[in-house]
């Protein structure tokens, strides 16, 4: 964008100022001559006077120095004049770089904003793809939280178990601890109750010929075990225990034998072997995968001594045996679990 200046008018004519000054021109002075001379006509035989001569030297003069003052004035206005013309010309030539300047520096902004609207639209595009990288990222921190929330879940819920776990090892620990104190209290009662039996050795011999001892599933020294009726009889005469029979078949209902009740729960008669549960003491102990003549130990509240259970016959569905009991109660001894 470029300014053109306006062209400055020309001054006026010289002559025009000339005539409309004060001083004396050429045709003033010739009208001075005319009037002198009596209007241009000479007489013959005379000539013009002198002082008239004089009059119109001293005219001429005064209309050259006139005008020659006038023309130094003219001059000294037209260099002002021309002065100023070269000032508005300068100025209007700053103007027009001023304005150039302007134009260009437009024309830089025009480009500049052409520049930032691309640099707008690209921050707008990347404005959009971080939206959506955040909104994705807002979804995989919901969905972090709810993992993490489930594991804590989880986490408490071991925690809770192992406390559980903790609180039943201690309690089998303190039945263990409390079991080898009935233990050892047994051991020194089956020491006595053998020394009982080695001094009626002699008495019982008879008998003994065809009763056997053996161990129970507690690991306790047993009583005398009857493998049939007579033999049952022998025990009971002894007087040192109780004994009751019992036939007891498979079926939905618990079975009352004496202070105790049974269920039997399979037999095996191929392998000779049962399973029975029994509640005493309002306490249920599974007695699993028994055989036949071994003694099925467990104490009873208020004996030091264990209660047995013997099957000498194991049908399809059904076994029979007695029950052997300690008749004197003593010092309470927990329940014992095969």
């Amino acid at each position: 964008m470029s300014i053109t200046p306006s062209p400055t008018p020309p001054p006026k004519d010289t002559a025009e100022g000339a005539e409309s000054s004060g001083y004396a021109s050429t045709s003033s002075v010739r009208a001075a001559w005319l009037k002198a001379t009596g209007g241009g006509e000479t007489r013959t035989g005379s000539s013009a006077p002198l002082w008239a001569v004089l009059v119109l030297a001293i005219v001429s003069v005064a209309g050259m120095g006139g005008l020659y003052y006038h023309a130094r004035g003219l001059s000294s206005q037209l260099d002002q004049v021309n002065g100023e013309l070269r000032k508005a010309v300068e100025a209007q030539t700053y103007h027009g770089e001023v304005l150039q300047q302007i134009a260009d520096r437009l024309d830089l902004a025009d480009a500049r904003d052409e520049e930032l609207k691309g640099q707008v639209a690209q921050t707008q595009t990347r404005l959009g793809s971080a939206q959506s990288e955040l909104q994705r990222t807002r979804q995989q921190t919901t969905q972090t939280t709810l993992a993490a929330a489930e594991l804590a879940r989880q986490q408490r819920e071991a925690q809770e178990a192992a406390q559980q776990l903790a609180s039943q090892l201690g309690q089998l620990q303190q039945e263990q601890v409390t079991t080898k104190g009935s233990v050892g209290n047994l051991s020194t009662d089956i020491a006595g109750v053998r020394g009982d039996v080695k001094s009626t050795k002699d008495d019982l011999a008879a008998t003994r010929s065809e009763l056997q001892r053996v161990i129970g599933d507690l690991g306790v020294q047993s009583d005398l075990v009857a493998h049939n009726r007579t033999e049952l009889d022998e025990l009971k005469l002894r007087g040192e225990r109780d004994y009751i029979e019992f036939n007891l078949r498979r079926s939905d209902r618990i079975q009352r034998v004496g202070n105790l009740r049974l269920e039997l729960k399979r037999t095996d008669p191929k392998k000779q072997k049962y399973t029975v549960n029994l509640v005493v003491d309002d306490k249920t102990v599974e007695k699993k995968d028994k055989n036949v003549y071994e003694p099925v130990q467990f104490y009873q509240e208020g004996f030091r001594a264990p209660t047995e259970i013997v099957v000498n016959k194991i049908e399809r569905d059904r076994i029979t045996g007695y029950i052997s009991s300690p008749k004197k109660k003593e010092d309470r001894a927990p329940m014992q679990r095969s």
